[in-house]
């Protein structure tokens, strides 16, 4: 019949992750208006609806549901295909200089790192953490910068990988663990522990400081999982990224609550200059972020370790 594109798959992954076409269509890079007329083109040739629409969100309809089974599959395989044509034409040795704005992303960085060398055996993977995104790239310090922190600029190009956000992390006994979600107005009474010092702490400098609140104390721990070992001991709160901290939070190690009524979104951006060459290869590793994604980022392997 050939009524469906490897596009149509993807805005059907999008959609069914998301449950919002405005997110879904900022991780897609394309306008809502556009991803709207797409869904509804595909629709309107399928003669079937993919998607309930309600005024919260997008749900899959059983058609919908089964056509997202199949997708997966396709796109790894479509994708495989492409990155064993680019592996293929980019034997050359080279460099790849990747900075990272969060200590979390190490939970999945390896999985990334183990597929990129598969592919790419010739292109070594040089990766440091990031501070100024925009004057590391330019001084040629990194050519990509994985971050969370919004940005826009015209000489940087911030591409969209996958949306998540941040949660409040506690004991299991805290008496915020019997709220829906977690006041900001609630740090003033409470410990915050952060892996950086207090102007490093970017839910302290983006979120709490232009609200004018500041925290009772602040305890720095490098590590993720010292982290959530200090909170579960009671010493207090934290923040990390809904997917970091899921598997702590099954184990019952500590309880995780949303931040403000609406919560806190995060996007976790690709960072490159506007004018670099970018060659295949980054755009190869950003796809592997991207994919890894959407084969379901909470299901690598839990080591308590990195879970945090």
């Amino acid at each position: 019949m050939g009524l469906l594109e490897i596009k149509h798959l993807r805005m059907l992954t999008a959609l069914a992750e998301s449950e919002n076409m405005t997110r879904a269509a900022r991780r897609l890079c394309i306008s809502q208006s556009a991803l709207s007329q797409q869904l509804k083109d595909i629709e309107t040739k399928l003669d079937v609806a993919l998607f309930f629409r309600t005024p919260k969100k997008m749900v899959l309809t059983p058609v919908g549901r089964r056509l997202l089974e199949r997708a997966g599959g396709v796109i790894e395989t479509v994708e495989a295909a492409e990155m064993a044509i680019v592996a293929a034409g980019s034997a050359a040795a080279g460099t790849l200089k990747v900075g990272t704005q969060c200590i979390f992303c190490y939970k999945w960085l390896p999985h990334v790192l183990r597929t990129f060398h598969q592919r790419f055996p010739a292109i070594e993977i040089e990766i440091g953490n990031a501070q100024d995104p925009k004057a590391e790239l330019a001084d040629g310090r990194f050519d990509i910068v994985v971050t969370a922190v919004p940005g826009s600029d015209d000489a940087c190009v911030y591409m969209p990988l996958f949306e998540d956000q941040l949660v409040c992390i506690m004991p299991p006994g805290h008496e915020l663990n019997s709220a829906p979600f977690v006041p900001l107005a609630a740090f003033r009474r409470e410990k915050l522990i952060s892996h950086a010092e207090r102007e490093r702490t970017k839910f302290y400098r983006y979120v709490l400081r232009p609200k004018g609140i500041e925290p009772a104390g602040l305890m720095t721990v490098g590590a993720p999982n010292a982290i959530v070992a200090m909170v579960a001991a009671g010493f207090g709160l934290s923040v990390f990224p809904d997917w970091a901290i899921r598997s702590a939070v099954t184990a019952g190690t500590v309880s995780a609550r949303p931040i403000t009524r609406g919560g806190l979104p995060l996007t976790w951006r690709a960072v490159y200059l506007t004018e670099s060459r970018s060659p295949t290869y980054q755009q190869a590793f950003i796809q592997i972020i991207t994919h890894l994604h959407l084969a379901g980022i909470r299901a690598l392997p839990d080591d308590p370790a990195t879970a945090a």
